[in-house]
C-alpha cells in the first residue's frame, strides 16, 4: 500500500475547513470520489467535534484498513483512536475490537518474520486495550501529583548557567524542572508568564499545563490552555487531513470537555484562530 499525497487542490480544500470555512460541495464530491479514504478521515474529525458518533464510527470503520495510506504514525494512531472512542460512546465496542483485531491480525501476517510489530500494529493493541480497559497510553496524566518535598523557584533557579537565565531557552529548561521538582501554581506561574511573551511552547508545554490546573481544580483555566494549544496548530503537522485537533482524544485528561457539547464546541473552533493563543 502506498503513502497517498493529495493535489494541492486538496490540500488547499483541508486547510478551508480547518480554518471553519466551507468548502464547494462539489469539490468534496470530487475529494470523496477520488480519495476516498482521505476525505472520509476528514468527515471523521469534523463529526468527531460535532458529538456525531455514529458518523465517525462509520467513517473510521472504512479508512481503517487502509491507513498506511499516511506516511507519518501519529495520523493513522489518532484515527484508531477516534474509532475506538466513538464505539465506546456508543456502546458499540464488539465491532471496533473485530476491525482493529483483524487490522492486527493481517499486518502481523504480512510480516510474519519482523523483529517487532509495526507502529500501527502495535497502537491497534493498545486501541483493543483500551476497549477493554478504558486505558489509554497517557492514562498515566491522571495520576499528576506534586512532589512530597517541592522545590522552589528560586532554588531551581540557581540549576540555570548565567548564560540561560532570562533566556527564552532558558525560561523553558526552569519550567521543565519545576514540572518535575516545584509545585503545580510555580509552574503554572511560569508557564503563564511564556505565553504572555509570545514563546512558542510546544504541546507538552500545554499538556503540563492543563494537567496541573485540573490538579488544582481550575477547570476553565484547563478548557483555555486547550484552546490555546488547539489555536497553535502543532497539533496538524503530519498531514493535510488533519483538519481539527483529533490528538485532544488521546488524552484522557480532556474526555470530560470532548462529551460536553459546550466545551467540545469551544475546542475545535480554536483551531480556526490560528494564532497560537487561547484569546
Amino acid at each position: 500500500m502506498e503513502v497517498v499525497r493529495l493535489p494541492k487542490k486538496y490540500r488547499d480544500l483541508c486547510g478551508l475547513l480547518m480554518d471553519g470555512g466551507e468548502p464547494d460541495p462539489k469539490l468534496f464530491d470530487a475529494f470523496r470520489e477520488k480519495f476516498p479514504h482521505q476525505a472520509a478521515a476528514v468527515e471523521a474529525e469534523i463529526a468527531a467535534f460535532q458529538m456525531d458518533w455514529e458518523t465517525v464510527l462509520e467513517k473510521e470503520l472504512f479508512l481503517l484498513p487502509f491507513l498506511r495510506e499516511w506516511y507519518y504514525s501519529n495520523v493513522p494512531a489518532q484515527q484508531m483512536t477516534l474509532l475506538a472512542f466513538a464505539a465506546r460512546q456508543l456502546g458499540r465496542e464488539a465491532e471496533a475490537r473485530a476491525a482493529l483485531a483483524k487490522m492486527q491480525e493481517d499486518l502481523l501476517a504480512e510480516n510474519p518474520e519482523a523483529d517487532r510489530p509495526s507502529p500501527l500494529c502495535t497502537y491497534a493493541g493498545y486501541m483493543l486495550d483500551y476497549l477493554d480497559t478504558s486505558i489509554l497510553p497517557y492514562h498515566d496524566e491522571l495520576n499528576y501529583s506534586e512532589p512530597a518535598q517541592p522545590r522552589t523557584v528560586e532554588e531551581l533557579q540557581k540549576e540555570l548557567t548565567l548564560k540561560e537565565r532570562g533566556s527564552s531557552g532558558g525560561q523553558q529548561k526552569l519550567l521543565n524542572f519545576c514540572c518535575l521538582y516545584g509545585t503545580a501554581a510555580e509552574a503554572l506561574a511560569l508557564y503563564e508568564e511564556l505565553v504572555e511573551e509570545g514563546t512558542l511552547l510546544t504541546e507538552m508545554w500545554h499538556q503540563y499545563a492543563i494537567q496541573r490546573y485540573l490538579y488544582l481544580g481550575n477547570r476553565e483555566a484547563a478548557i483555555q490552555t486547550a484552546e490555546r494549544w488547539g489555536a497553535s496548530r502543532m497539533w496538524a503537522m503530519a498531514s493535510p487531513t488533519q483538519v481539527r485537533p483529533v490528538c485532544f482524544f488521546q488524552h484522557p485528561m480532556l474526555h470530560p470537555f470532548l462529551t460536553d457539547r459546550e466545551t467540545i464546541g469551544r475546542l475545535g473552533e480554536s483551531a480556526f484562530r490560528k494564532t497560537g493563543t487561547a484569546e
